[in-house]
């Protein structure tokens, strides 16, 4: 294996200078030249819409008003998968689709999506037998996927995989394998992906309003949150995959237009490895609102999840609500030796599933995961629905359906099936050993930055890395990086979605709001004022996310 370090990486076995961002240049394109696409919102689909886009030579734009993938798309249940739970709904095709999805991810992007094996646990004789049957045809539709096909296993296989499962009348189980991925860093690299491919990118830019012509969207008018300034961009069409806010821009669009979505959403519940020692994880085939729960081993944690509950108004940093945090506390316990509490969790992060559904149905479990594509009489292609692991083929859908309702040329077929991502050249799954005796840190460290960056690791880190502080886990250079190369603007950006940190351990997280944000301060020269209410933003919101389950 090739490993390039110092200020240079490998790509496709040539050795090549990573360049800085610049996202004043960025804007000042978005302000002086035409697009064919312009694709409003960040996260997965968005930007792997821009990816493909840009990859099959469109000119091509792509904003966020908020932060890459700051909403549904960092809070998912981390899984890539064909989704076991709509067998029962005889969803083949999707599933099928999400099974070839799932070994794409597993080949591009290596250290980021890696294959995660499950115990389902049977406590009845014939449950074994029962689910085998499904996960026979669930191994079926993974055709030629490379992943292990599902096997019985003993009781006393089960306890092995799973030491935390409840012992007391278990009969024993069955394994299968899925892939588990970190959705935000893979979201951010998709959009760092667009941009080595030509596509205009950034973030804090808001949609404002549309420019039409004869009643034809022609380009938009947009503002840079950063600095205030508001000002139009040309495109020959635009696409709306803002995900929960999709109903708003169809809106700006047509005030008369019918809403779509019907928001769900679910939350997870995140525990120390102490509490729940496993490192398989558990389904827990039925629930009782008829859905699946997942315990998981995640960022060296474990994540109990999820809900589906119905929202009316989502907000951009959703809490649990109701009695989401008993049922799962419950509902888990019920297959843990040893109860979990309220005051064992260390966080929580709740998502809001973007699902459409034009008829109105609002049952939100039965709503298929399936993509929906509208176009609106002005031209708006809005993209809604679908998951994580449809993500690129979603996007090529998309990037179809806009080619064709803007009347662009043909310039070629999608190409991100083989997409290697950066970080994934010459990539090893030992690479976290070269790291380990390179930087002369502990294993659990020297895996996390594999998991995170590959083969860029070397790159990022330079000769003497500089921790935050005493009893963080978390370079400087890492903070550096994630500015320079990240489109990283926040204390949140770089807690939430470049670590994931907030996501697992608000304790470390809020010791962390003052080492990132000097650093960025310095960075990004905020004045002491800018300074203190990034701070007070995250604590704020750690907070909140503390007081919302105890």
């Amino acid at each position: 294996m090739q490993i390039c370090r110092g200020k240079e990486t490998c790509k496709a076995g040539r050795v090549v200078k990573m360049e800085k961002q610049n996202r004043a240049e960025e804007i000042q394109k978005l302000q002086t030249e035409t697009y064919d696409i312009l694709v409003i919102g960040g996260g997965s689909t968005g930007s792997g819409a821009a990816l493909d886009a840009a990859k099959r030579g469109y000119k091509t734009a792509l904003i966020e008003r908020r932060d890459f993938s700051s909403g549904t798309s960092s809070r998912s249940t981390k899984l890539i998968h064909g989704g076991v739970r709509y067998l029962a709904q005889f969803h083949f095709k999707l599933i099928h689709e999400a099974l070839s999805e799932r070994q794409r991810l597993l080949e591009n992007a290596p250290h980021l999506v890696k294959p995660l094996q499950f115990v389902l646990p049977a406590y009845r004789f014939y449950e074994r037998p029962y689910y085998g049957i499904g996960l026979t045809l669930y191994d079926i539709l993974a055709s030629k996927g490379k992943l292990p096909s599902h096997k019985t296993i003993s009781k006393s296989e089960a306890i092995s995989e799973f030491p935390a499962i409840q012992k007391k009348g278990l009969f024993g189980g069955i394994t299968y394998f899925d892939a588990q991925f970190n959705d935000a860093r893979l979201n951010v690299l998709l959009a760092r992906s667009a941009q080595k491919e030509g596509a205009t990118v950034a973030n804090r830019v808001e949609l404002v309003s549309f420019i039409k012509e004869n009643g034809k969207v022609k380009g938009a008018h947009l503002k840079d949150l950063e600095t205030g300034k508001t000002f139009p961009v040309r495109a020959k069409v635009i696409a709306n995959t803002t995900g929960i806010w999709v109903d708003h821009v169809r809106k700006l669009d047509d005030p008369r237009t019918f809403n779509v979505l019907s928001p769900s959403q679910g939350i997870h519940l995140v525990f120390s490895k102490e509490k729940i020692p496993c490192e398989s994880a558990l389904i827990i085939p039925k629930t009782k609102d008829g859905r699946v729960v997942f315990i998981i081993p995640w960022e060296d944690h474990v994540i109990l999840g999820t809900t589906d509950t119905p929202v009316e108004n989502p907000g951009e940093e959703p809490l649990p609500i109701g009695n989401e945090v008993r049922f799962l506390l419950e509902t888990g316990n019920e297959y843990l030796e040893n109860p979990v509490k309220e005051e064992d969790i260390l966080s929580v992060f709740v998502g809001i599933r973007p699902l459409i559904s034009p008829e109105g149905n609002q049952d939100t479990k039965n709503i298929s995961r399936e993509e929906v594509i509208l176009v609106s009489n002005s031209g708006l292609v809005t993209m809604g629905g679908g998951k994580w692991s449809t993500y690129r083929k979603m996007a090529e859908d998309l990037v179809d359906k806009l080619v064709q309702s803007g009347n662009l040329e043909t310039k070629g077929e999608c190409s991100t099936k083989r997409y290697l991502f950066p970080g994934a050249a010459g990539y090893s799954e030992s690479l976290h050993r070269e790291i380990e005796a390179a930087y002369k840190i502990e294993s659990k460290l020297s895996q996390r930055l594999q998991n995170y960056y590959g083969t860029e690791v070397f790159e990022i880190l330079g000769k003497k890395p500089k921790l935050l502080g005493k009893g963080i886990p978390y370079f400087e250079e890492e903070v550096n990086f994630a500015v320079d190369k990240e489109f990283a603007l926040g204390v949140t950006d770089i807690l939430a979605r470049r670590f994931r940190i907030l996501f697992v351990d608000l304790e470390m997280a809020r010791k962390m709001v003052g080492p990132v944000s000097a650093i960025l301060a310095k960075r990004l020269k905020w004045k002491d004022k800018k300074k203190k209410v990034e701070e007070s933003a995250a604590i704020e919101l750690i907070e909140s996310l503390k007081k919302s389950y105890r």
